[in-house]
């Protein structure tokens, strides 16, 4: 799939829908210092069809019926600060911008968000089915990247998976997990996270905790903070890898706006190929691209899978890796070696990633 473009005369990159005098006084001077134009619509219902690359929402507005997949700033001032937190609960793509103290913090936002060329990409791995070994190739395909040079961070998108940093070993290394974030608001930099994680050469990886500390507690996991963290990733990191887990899960719904594009891991099973096209079409604001997972079972051929998808044929195709699911649950997969075949896909997958980036 190719990265979506856009032609239509009424598009705007920004659009505040509502907000007071003061608001949209306050978001004109963000968006002055980060080069943009903003335009002022008078609700939701007249914002959605300018398709903003950023929609910014008064706290006034109600966001009822607003799109799941899209990146949304709730904008408020001091007076409105309840208000707005409330209304960012209701939306998981949310954030929280109070005015004028985080007037800086929206205009680089918004600077690195309409000038992506400038900022690390970030890629969401996605499994068309749980099981689909997505976390164990979004690795790889990190540890390729890191293994060419680029600087990158791979991502735990898993909140009730015991951690990722277990299937690599490194659960003793110190550094920061998802947990130490859980009080975070407001920005973090670029060098501070990138300090934080731990890491292995030019991989890093930000990982939840086996047993952290208050997760029992509302929001103990710390993904409320997704946003500064994968704003920050962008400004230390290349490439940010984000394993999303299987397509449906709670998770990915805060998540997959965040990202630039997905990559999708489909296994050659026949409910999974048939739930391709409903997942790209649930997923079709970001460019995508699909991969099939050996074996191949009942014909579905990455030929066929492609034709199901409505995607040019053949898939990419990983073969079925042995050994790699052992490795994983014994920890050992930083030092597990990939056979020539998988090596060449997640190399050309990289690739990929890398020159739409």
């Amino acid at each position: 799939m190719t990265q979506q473009t856009w032609t239509r005369e009424d598009h705007r990159p920004v659009v505040l829908a509502g907000g007071s005098q003061f608001v949209q006084d306050q978001v004109a001077r963000a968006c002055a210092a980060a080069g943009v134009t903003p335009h002022f619509a008078a609700d939701l219902a007249q914002a959605l069809p300018l398709e903003p690359t950023v929609l910014l929402l008064g706290a006034d507005q109600a966001a009822g019926g607003l799109p799941t997949l899209r990146e949304v700033v709730v904008v408020g001032s001091a007076d409105d600060e309840t208000r707005a937190w409330a209304a960012a609960a209701h939306m998981a793509s949310s954030r929280v911008v109070i005015l004028p103290q985080g007037a800086g913090w929206l205009a680089e936002h918004l600077g690195r968000r309409l000038n992506p060329t400038a900022s690390g990409a970030v890629v969401g791995f996605l499994g068309a089915a749980g099981g689909a070994g997505v976390s164990t190739f979004a690795f790889w395909c990190a540890r390729h990247a890191a293994g060419q040079g680029t600087t990158t961070l791979l991502v735990d998108g898993h909140p009730l998976g015991g951690g990722l940093d277990l299937a690599l070993g490194i659960e003793e290394r110190p550094g920061v997990r998802w947990s130490d974030l859980r009080d975070l608001r407001g920005t973090l930099r670029a060098e501070q996270l990138a300090g934080a994680l731990p890491a292995d050469g030019r991989l890093a990886v930000l990982s939840h905790a086996a047993h952290p500390e208050g997760a029992g507690q509302p929001s103990g996991h710390g993904m409320d903070a997704a946003g500064a963290v994968l704003d920050a990733a962008r400004g230390a990191f290349d490439l940010s890898i984000v394993d999303l887990g299987s397509a449906g899960s709670a998770a990915i719904q805060a998540l997959v706006p965040l990202c630039d594009q997905l990559v999708l891991l489909v296994p050659s099973r026949p409910r999974s190929a048939f739930a391709v096209t409903r997942i790209l079409e649930a997923y079709s604001s970001l460019p995508t691209t699909v991969v099939l997972r050996g074996p191949v079972l009942d014909g579905l051929d990455a030929w066929l899978v492609a034709d199901l998808a409505g995607c040019p044929g053949p898939l990419p195709y990983l073969p079925f890796v042995r050994g790699s699911s052992v490795a994983e649950a014994n920890g050992r997969m930083l030092d597990f070696p990939l056979p020539r075949r998988a090596r060449k896909l997640v190399g050309s997958v990289v690739a990929g990633l890398e020159r739409a980036g």
